[in-house]
């Protein structure tokens, strides 16, 4: 094994960690996958059988004594984020855990501070800032040429969301499960929130709207349209746009990029073939480009 490998081991192997983190695994050249860790035999095997993993166990402690991984991901419900992650960064162990990191603030301000004392760290899978689209949109929002932010708009609507995790009533579930992409978004533009006001219009069954305006440390405003009556199925609508000082930018789906600069042509986009991006030029005042 090349020594610029690192040692992961998993603890989950159920739907979302099948679906969506084991089958990039192997993408990842950096990675070596050295055990999974599931109570049910039947996934743990399948998931080393499928995607690689070297020892399979049904214990997280003798996982950790034996392989001694040099970080762990837990992937399953809040709660287990929580109780499995304390349990490791008490250990000194850097672990990843899908969002939420837990059920509620108080559990997840603990999780932080555990892995502070203990002289590690821990992540949070809010994976939206890393999409290309977005990372080029903060490459543009922080350059010179954008200048301050002032706004920050996000939508992030869906259908109606159901009751999960033990938690009730759905909004506060989807706020918990699912917006909390929105607000991670919010902040990585933004900045630090300072104020925030919010409106709920709830239908029950699920089907809920909030409107949400931030007031962000450095200034800037922002909204949030996060609804769950967009879709009759589960159809995300996702937008995002930032003003800046006579410019702005917008990402769409987590794919699509325009730009507006406050000039007629900008350099900071480089040649980006894998995204769209629209140049639009200003008009003068009679409305001639």
């Amino acid at each position: 094994m090349p020594e610029d490998k690192v040692r992961i081991a998993f603890v989950g192997c159920g739907g979302h960690a099948n679906h969506s983190l084991y089958p990039v695994i192997h993408r990842i050249n950096e990675i070596d996958l050295v055990a999974v860790v599931d109570q049910v035999e039947e996934k743990r095997l399948r998931v080393q059988r499928l995607f690689g993993a070297l020892r399979v166990y049904a214990d997280v402690d003798e996982m950790l004594d034996k392989e001694k991984p040099e970080g762990v991901c837990v992937i399953g419900p809040p709660q287990m984020h929580y109780e499995v992650g304390m349990h490791i960064l008490e250990r000194g162990i850097p672990i990843f855990v899908e969002k939420p990191s837990s059920i509620d603030f108080e559990h997840a301000y603990k999780l932080a501070d555990t892995a502070k004392k203990a002289g590690t760290f821990g992540m949070t899978a809010f994976m939206k800032r890393f999409a290309t689209a977005y990372e080029e949109a903060k490459a543009i929002t922080i350059s010179p040429e954008f200048g301050p932010v002032s706004m920050v708009s996000i939508r992030y609507t869906h259908g109606a969301y159901p009751l999960i995790w033990g938690l009730e009533p759905q909004p506060l579930c989807c706020l918990v499960g699912n917006q909390c992409h929105a607000f991670d978004l919010a902040r990585y533009y933004g900045g630090d929130v300072v104020e925030l006001y919010a409106k709920l219009c709830d239908h029950g069954q699920g089907r809920f709207a909030f409107a949400v305006t931030l007031g962000f440390e450095n200034g800037a405003v922002g909204l949030l349209n996060s609804n769950a009556t967009d879709d009759p199925a589960w159809n995300i609508r996702e937008m995002l746009n930032v003003s800046g000082l006579l410019c702005s930018v917008d990402v769409e789906d987590m794919i699509y990029l325009d730009y507006r600069p406050n000039q007629q042509w900008s350099a900071i986009l480089g040649d980006k073939g894998c995204m769209l991006c629209h140049m639009l030029l200003p008009m003068d005042r009679e409305g001639n480009i």
